[in-house]
């Protein structure tokens, strides 16, 4: 039995629940990684390059072949053209983008507006740049922005506002209407907006991902960060990329090159031969579709209250017909008494606000999940 709790304790949720569950047979459903292989066809291409000896640094802003494709990507997607040459740089994983590019703009007593719950990363790299982090909460049980909020707390030390699409981790994804909104808020303004899209390829329910390249005005404004992490299942590989018109790329590079200086170099040339390849970005989203549509038949008859997940793997589940305990509590005792690993959401606000939440992560087995699904339609606690 694992008694503990889960709070911040100096370590990201998830590494501190999958420390408490290794070596165990609790079903670890708290986890930020899909739980299969990536593609045989790109295995193949990294074994080539490393069999090959491409093991020398490639340019400092990602091999140009990389960010060739990633721009033809981009274009053929949401009709925007980025310069490779001068728009793109690769980067060791969307968090470390992120923080380059927080770092290459915010400065002492800067304000960045975020919303919460919010991807752990933002904060940090706000905090230690000088910046002062202004929070907007998502309105249940959707998780939408109140624009009208957003308005409420721009002022003139407004530098940079944060938007993550499809969001992390509550599965809610921008709207025309939220897109439209953030570039009338920042029309005739000198705040930039910095938009995380690392699940952009995982929209569900036949939606199209917003990214705000799309977008001329605000692409102007904006610096895009993906990953090839998600949507591939290479996490582990952490290669990333921004995207951003010339003038703010030449900040962010500026400060990219003293943080990484290169990325993994065979990873990079495997990767822009497979983005050549006939990706079906379609059927990546509609397996992991059809992986949160087992999720949510198999707890349809639970005492957990569920608003589909809309994007990225993630599902929240609301607890409060179960138990009024804290749901660091909640989680806990699930782990303990029934074999199962779900996150709190109350870790993702700065104040640590509970609203009887807790998540799974739906991007593993079909009959592990069904297993963890059979268990948590158990839950009998006051």
């Amino acid at each position: 039995m694992i008694k503990t709790k889960l709070s911040n304790i100096g370590k990201d949720i998830f590494t501190v629940i999958s420390e408490l569950t290794q070596d165990s047979n609790i079903i670890n459903l708290a986890k930020t990684s899909p739980d299969f292989s990536c593609s045989k066809e790109l295995t193949d291409l990294a074994v080539k390059y490393f069999g090959e000896g491409y093991n020398q640094y490639v340019h400092v802003d990602g091999l140009m072949e990389l960010r060739e494709a990633v721009s033809e990507k981009t274009e053929k997607l949401y009709g925007i053209n980025y310069n490779p040459q001068n728009e793109i740089t690769v980067t060791a994983g969307a968090t470390q983008a992120m923080f380059a590019a927080i770092s290459s703009f915010v400065g002492e007593g800067d304000e960045v507006v975020l919303f919460e719950p919010a991807y752990s990363s933002y904060v940090p790299a706000i905090v230690s740049n000088g910046g002062r982090p202004v929070f907007v909460q998502l309105k249940r049980p959707n998780y939408y922005i109140e624009w009208e909020d957003v308005q409420k707390v721009i002022n003139s030390r407004t530098k940079l506002i944060i938007v993550n699409t499809p969001h992390n981790p509550t599965g809610a994804v921008f709207t025309e209407e939220d897109v439209a909104q953030l570039r009338k808020i920042t029309n005739g303004t000198k705040i930039l907006v910095l938009s995380d899209e690392s699940f952009e390829h995982l929209v569900f329910d036949r939606k199209t991902h917003q990214s705000i390249s799309g977008n001329s005005q605000l692409a102007e404004r904006s610096i895009i960060i993906s990953s090839f992490g998600k949507t591939f299942s290479i996490p582990g590989w952490k290669i990333g990329y921004c995207m951003a018109p010339e003038k703010l790329m030449n900040q962010v590079r500026k400060t990219n090159m003293f943080q990484v200086n290169s990325v993994n170099a065979p990873l990079q040339y495997a990767l822009a031969d497979f983005l050549k390849t006939n990706i079906s970005y379609e059927a990546i989203a509609n397996q992991y579709e059809e992986k949160r549509n087992l999720i949510l038949n198999h707890l349809m008859d639970s005492r957990f209250e569920i608003v589909p997940s809309r994007g990225t793997f993630y599902q929240l589940l609301d607890y409060k017909a179960i138990s009024n305990e804290k749901d660091t509590e909640f989680a806990r005792k699930i782990i303990d008494n029934y074999g199962v690993a779900l996150f709190p959401l109350s870790v993702f606000y700065h104040d640590s606000i509970d609203n009887k939440i807790v998540g799974l992560n739906f991007a593993r087995e079909n009959d592990i999940l069904i297993d963890a699904c059979s268990k948590l339609k158990k839950i009998q606690i006051q």
